[in-house]
């Protein structure tokens, strides 16, 4: 094994939990009102079974039924259920609006089981999706979306939506959309050609700053306003393209279900069925392209440069690799996901509209998401009682990371206690 999958193999374990032995596990299925099965794992303490508060962990597309927090939250007192939705490790056509009837569904199970404080701890994309959650559920339901952004349609009015009771963002970020956002490889020309490249719109041009790792760029104010324009340009046009690609296949449809169908040749039939069945699929190039990674300058904080998706190496070698985020979608996948132009989850929006009493917890170490970025958040919270703290020395998977992280406790235990302490003022 190479040195560099031997780091990143590192990476992902430190990353997974450890779990304590004192509390017990449950293994949850549920359905939710459009048929959608998901999992869970409910963890209680056996020191207090029957503890009234959950905390509730879930992601669009992350594992979450291990979640480390499970290793934290039971030994003091609190049961967790770690749910992992519908789109479990493949996002390629997730619609967050679905997603939203797994939560529902996951909320009326633990109310059913007698819990009467939950706690949505939204980490990473969970924040996005719990905002986006909550912000529905406290509307009338005749004021709900009634479909995602690419046109499907999702019964959120018909469909029962309990409430949490205290929100918490635990190194969130304002949804995969707005992650995406930042990170677009705004130099890309052609959507069709992974080489195409505008010199003048890469990151990765010596010529505008970048300097080889693992050294730090340090990109011009003015070329990293057009840059970021340049990128918000590029998801609009892969939004037409979505557009496009359903708008093709809603034709069809409508075609084959007229009467001038029947008047067609056979072969002319065939290509109208197949127009209407045909789910074509993006492929979206080079998506780790964000300045800030290799800029402490840009939105300073205490965080190492770097993604936490380059495996500790230049984001070069992933932007233009086989990895990288939102490389396969669906049309209607990159509108209700990815899209940071389209996409309802969006946290800089739905946060106005959760009134519940809400803890912003910003990992400092964190190499993606940044404080500009939180503090938006924050001040846009609709919540009258809300919180915001630091998690000093701490990466976004809230590991140690920085001088002095020795210290201190370590992260996730710190994380625990004030997420403990934050809600036990509500009980």
């Amino acid at each position: 094994m190479s040195n560099r999958a031997q780091q990143y193999r590192s990476t992902l374990a430190e990353a997974l939990p450890s779990f304590a032995a004192d509390q017990t596990e449950e293994n949850i299925y549920l359905q939710a009102d459009d048929g959608g099965v998901s999992h869970g794992i409910l963890y209680r303490p056996v020191d207090n079974p029957d503890s009234k508060v959950c905390i509730y962990v879930m992601h669009p597309r992350g594992a979450m039924s291990k979640h480390y927090l499970a290793g934290y939250m039971p030994p003091r007192g609190m049961a967790l259920f770690g749910h992992n939705g519908r789109y479990l490790n493949n996002d390629a056509d997730c619609l967050h609006e679905r997603l939203l009837l797994d939560l529902a569904a996951g909320l009326k199970h633990l109310r059913d089981l007698g819990y009467e404080t939950i706690v949505g701890v939204g980490n990473s994309g969970g924040a996005s999706l719990f905002g986006y959650y909550q912000e529905q559920a406290e509307k009338t339901p005749a004021d709900r979306h009634a479909a995602a952004p690419s046109g499907d349609p999702v019964d959120l009015a018909g469909a029962e939506m309990p409430l949490f009771n205290l929100y918490v963002a635990l190194a969130g970020h304002p949804g995969q959309g707005n992650y995406l956002l930042n990170a677009l490889d705004a130099s890309v020309v052609d959507e069709s050609d992974p080489e195409s490249w505008d010199p003048a719109l890469d990151m990765y041009n010596e010529a505008n700053g970048y300097r080889p790792w693992p050294a730090e760029s340090s990109y011009d104010s003015e070329w990293l306003a057009r840059y970021r324009q340049a990128q918000r340009d590029r998801s609009v046009r892969l939004d037409a393209i979505a557009r496009e690609m359903i708008g093709q296949r809603v034709l069809a449809r409508k075609l084959q279900g007229s009467a001038q169908f029947a008047e067609l040749q056979s072969a002319d039939q065939q290509r109208v069925r197949r127009r209407a069945k045909l789910s074509k699929y993006m492929v979206i190039y080079r998506t780790l392209a964000n300045p800030a990674y290799l800029d402490p300058d840009i939105d300073p904080s205490d965080r190492p440069i770097g993604s936490i998706f380059s495996a500790g190496q230049d984001p070069y070698n992933t932007n233009h690799g086989l990895g990288g985020l939102s490389r396969f979608m669906t049309p209607r996948g990159w509108l209700s996901t990815w899209s940071g132009t389209s996409s309802f989850a969006n946290l800089y929006e739905t946060i106005k509209g959760v009134s519940i009493p809400t803890l912003f917890i910003s990992a400092d170490g964190d190499m993606d998401i940044y404080p500009a970025q939180q503090r938006t958040m924050f001040d846009n919270a609709g919540a009258k009682d809300k919180t915001m703290v630091d998690l000093p020395f701490s990466d976004h998977y809230l590991q140690p990371v920085g001088e002095g992280a020795d210290q201190v406790a370590e992260p996730r235990a710190r994380a625990a206690d004030q997420i403990v302490e934050w809600v036990q003022g509500y009980l």
